[in-house]
């Protein structure tokens, strides 16, 4: 797929104000097929449309402290060249949202590493500079520095005008549902994880764990508040492991089928899992790792393996549904943590021999993991754009 392909697809370049700018897809873009295998019609050029951007998760363990540290000249620490080559992908989104595991250092919250995290503060910045608009919060790791912890990130993250939801200061911020608004068209973001690592909140506000009456309730509520699309962010299912567990796909099956959900895009895994249509939605189980400090070195293969997944909403007779599922495959290179978007060959001559092959490895395991081309789901070539 050509750069001009890519940017059909995405719908923008330059996050136009209104959805309504139209973008044809003829070339790009193969429907879901049917229950029976029939490809399903495209929407027409005239309906309204979203694309909306996720990653997987974003790790900024010990390992990337010094790297940052020197990024930065050695005064505080700076996470935007890790995340740069990002931009060019997610400002083509209208939305785009991460997921940070971590807390993030403040007062009264230090660096800290494994087992209890709280990650340089700064990453905010790279965040929002690498083109996303929000995060989901909810993770193993939410209550690792308990309320301050919680605190400290999501006044980080709104210092730099970033949305978030999974976590709150407060149970009034937790009844609130994190909103992003495209033209007229309303995104409702719900966030929730499988566990705290043993860990209990002080107040049940404080972070969202996985209870599926309460997210089905929170979904409906958004409904209520006229959400057009929800979006949930889970943070589930069992480290290292490519194939989702039972519970996983019992739970997507619970949850996309009470129809109050459109899409569940899932983390914690640190490794890439298939996107699968379940009751007529889509899950992506495990979107890998954006960035983090994990090697192959030291970890089971594939946990610098990510992707930039694309879901592209449209308005149809019958209301907002996912018409389109793309990904692009990333991958984060050693030592200096850059997180590159890779494709099926690299131009030989521009990378080390040994980065290329791990590059043109890194495509194929993401590409066998997705493992839904199937159901019309392929993947961009991110490193033309």
């Amino acid at each position: 797929m050509e750069v001009s392909e890519v940017r059909a697809f995405l719908g923008r370049a330059a996050r136009p104000a209104m959805v309504a700018v139209v973008t044809v897809l003829a070339l790009v873009v193969v429907a879901p097929p049917s229950a029976g295998g029939r490809q399903v019609a495209q929407p027409a050029a005239s309906a309204r449309h979203v694309t909306i951007a996720f990653t997987g998760d974003i790790l900024a363990t010990h390992a990337t402290w010094a790297v940052a540290h020197g990024y930065a000249g050695g005064h505080g620490y700076d996470y935007r060249p890790m995340l740069s080559r990002l931009r060019p992908l997610l400002t083509s989104a209208d939305i785009a949202i991460c997921h940070l595991e971590t807390p993030l250092t403040g007062p009264g919250v230090p660096l800290s590493t494994f087992p209890r995290y709280a990650v340089p503060h700064q990453i905010a910045a790279a965040i929002a500079r690498a083109g996303y608009d929000g995060c989901s919060t909810a993770s193993n790791h939410a209550l690792d520095h308990g309320l301050p912890g919680i605190r400290s990130t999501l006044d980080a993250l709104d210092r730099i005008g970033l949305r978030h939801t999974g976590t709150a200061r407060s149970e009034r911020e937790r009844r609130k549902i994190a909103w992003y608004v495209v033209g007229d068209v309303k995104i409702a973001h719900l966030s929730f994880t499988a566990s705290f690592n043993g860990l209990t909140p002080a107040q049940p506000w404080e972070a969202n764990r996985i209870d599926v009456a309460r997210i089905v309730s929170d979904a409906r509520r958004a409904r209520r508040q006229g959400a057009d699309i929800v979006i949930l962010s889970l943070h589930w299912g069992t480290e290292f492991q490519h194939t989702p567990d039972a519970w996983q796909q019992d739970l997507a099956r619970r949850l996309l089928g009470s129809g109050a959900i459109d899409l569940i895009v899932g983390h914690h895994p640190h490794v890439i899992q298939p996107i699968r249509r379940v009751a007529q939605r889509w899950v992506a189980y495990s979107l890998g790792n954006s960035m983090s400090g994990m090697t192959d070195q030291l970890f089971p293969t594939g946990v610098q393996d990510g992707v930039v997944l694309f879901v592209r909403f449209v308005e149809g007779p019958r209301g907002w549904h996912a018409a389109s599922v793309r990904y692009a495959p990333t991958w984060v290179t050693p030592s200096s943590f850059l997180v590159r978007p890779v494709g099926p060959t690299v131009d030989a001559g521009r990378l080390p021999g040994w980065e290329l092959a791990e590059l043109r490895r890194s495509w194929q395991r993401t590409v066998h993991w997705i493992d839904a081309a199937d159901l019309g789901v392929r993947p961009i070539r991110g490193d033309r754009l």
